[in-house]
Protein backbone atom coordinates (compact mmCIF):
# COMPACT_ATOMS: atom_id res chain seq x y z
CA UNK A 1 0.00 0.00 0.00
CA UNK A 2 1.16 3.48 -0.65
CA UNK A 3 2.06 5.77 1.71
CA UNK A 4 1.39 9.76 1.51
CA UNK A 5 3.61 11.79 3.48
CA UNK A 6 2.18 15.60 3.60
CA UNK A 7 5.28 18.09 4.01
CA UNK A 8 3.17 21.31 3.75
CA UNK A 9 -0.21 23.27 3.51
CA UNK A 10 -0.56 26.29 2.85
CA UNK A 11 -4.31 27.77 2.98
CA UNK A 12 -5.26 30.02 0.09
CA UNK A 13 -8.31 31.74 -1.40
CA UNK A 14 -10.84 29.30 -1.93
CA UNK A 15 -9.10 26.02 0.01
CA UNK A 16 -5.41 24.50 0.27
CA UNK A 17 -2.18 23.24 -1.40
CA UNK A 18 -0.13 20.71 0.28
CA UNK A 19 2.98 19.75 -1.24
CA UNK A 20 3.36 15.96 -0.50
CA UNK A 21 5.52 13.22 -1.64
CA UNK A 22 4.06 9.58 -1.97
CA UNK A 23 5.98 6.19 -1.92
CA UNK A 24 4.11 3.64 -3.35
CA UNK A 25 4.37 0.19 -2.85
CA UNK A 26 7.09 -0.51 -5.24
CA UNK A 27 9.27 1.79 -3.22
CA UNK A 28 9.16 4.90 -5.59
CA UNK A 29 8.84 8.37 -4.10
CA UNK A 30 7.10 11.13 -6.11
CA UNK A 31 6.56 14.61 -5.47
CA UNK A 32 2.92 15.69 -5.97
CA UNK A 33 1.68 19.21 -5.22
CA UNK A 34 -2.28 19.00 -4.37
CA UNK A 35 -4.64 21.81 -4.29
CA UNK A 36 -8.08 21.53 -2.52
CA UNK A 37 -10.55 23.33 -2.60
CA UNK A 38 -13.25 24.36 0.17
CA UNK A 39 -16.48 23.10 -1.90
CA UNK A 40 -14.02 19.13 -2.37
CA UNK A 41 -13.12 19.31 1.05
CA UNK A 42 -17.16 19.80 2.13
CA UNK A 43 -18.25 16.98 -0.16
CA UNK A 44 -15.49 14.46 1.12
CA UNK A 45 -15.97 15.54 4.71
CA UNK A 46 -19.76 16.08 4.83
CA UNK A 47 -19.53 16.79 9.07
CA UNK A 48 -16.30 19.19 8.55
CA UNK A 49 -14.57 17.31 10.84
CA UNK A 50 -11.45 15.76 9.41
CA UNK A 51 -8.36 18.24 9.23
CA UNK A 52 -7.97 19.63 5.08
CA UNK A 53 -4.53 17.46 5.37
CA UNK A 54 -6.36 13.92 6.24
CA UNK A 55 -9.02 15.06 3.33
CA UNK A 56 -5.69 15.78 0.75
CA UNK A 57 -3.81 12.63 2.19
CA UNK A 58 -7.22 10.23 1.76
CA UNK A 59 -7.51 11.96 -2.04
CA UNK A 60 -4.01 10.91 -2.96
CA UNK A 61 -4.16 7.25 -1.45
CA UNK A 62 -7.48 6.91 -3.38
CA UNK A 63 -6.03 8.27 -6.28
CA UNK A 64 -3.27 5.25 -6.47
CA UNK A 65 -5.25 2.85 -5.48
CA UNK A 66 -6.89 3.50 -8.99
CA UNK A 67 -4.11 4.59 -10.80
CA UNK A 68 -0.35 3.71 -11.19
CA UNK A 69 1.97 6.61 -9.03
CA UNK A 70 4.38 7.57 -11.86
CA UNK A 71 0.97 8.56 -13.93
CA UNK A 72 0.12 10.50 -11.17
CA UNK A 73 0.58 14.53 -12.65
CA UNK A 74 3.02 16.85 -10.23
CA UNK A 75 0.78 19.31 -9.97
CA UNK A 76 -3.02 19.43 -9.61
CA UNK A 77 -6.13 20.12 -8.45
CA UNK A 78 -8.17 17.29 -6.78
CA UNK A 79 -11.55 18.18 -8.76
CA UNK A 80 -9.46 16.35 -11.61
CA UNK A 81 -9.73 13.08 -9.57
CA UNK A 82 -13.48 13.71 -9.79
CA UNK A 83 -13.17 13.77 -13.40
CA UNK A 84 -11.61 11.00 -13.67
CA UNK A 85 -13.38 8.47 -11.75
CA UNK A 86 -16.76 8.89 -11.38
CA UNK A 87 -17.59 7.51 -7.46
CA UNK A 88 -14.84 9.18 -6.31
CA UNK A 89 -17.65 11.16 -4.03
CA UNK A 90 -18.18 8.30 -2.59
CA UNK A 91 -15.07 6.53 -2.27
CA UNK A 92 -13.03 8.70 -0.68
CA UNK A 93 -14.76 9.47 2.39
CA UNK A 94 -13.73 5.64 3.39
CA UNK A 95 -9.70 6.61 3.14
CA UNK A 96 -10.07 8.99 5.59
CA UNK A 97 -8.13 8.95 8.55
CA UNK A 98 -9.65 10.01 11.81
CA UNK A 99 -7.72 11.19 14.86
CA UNK A 100 -9.26 10.81 18.35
Amino acid sequence: MAQIEILSEDERNGGWVFDTQILDAQGSLFAVTLSLSWADYNLWSSDGADTPGAVAEAALLFLVSRMPSEEIRTSFDASLIRRLFTDTDKVIPGFIRRSL
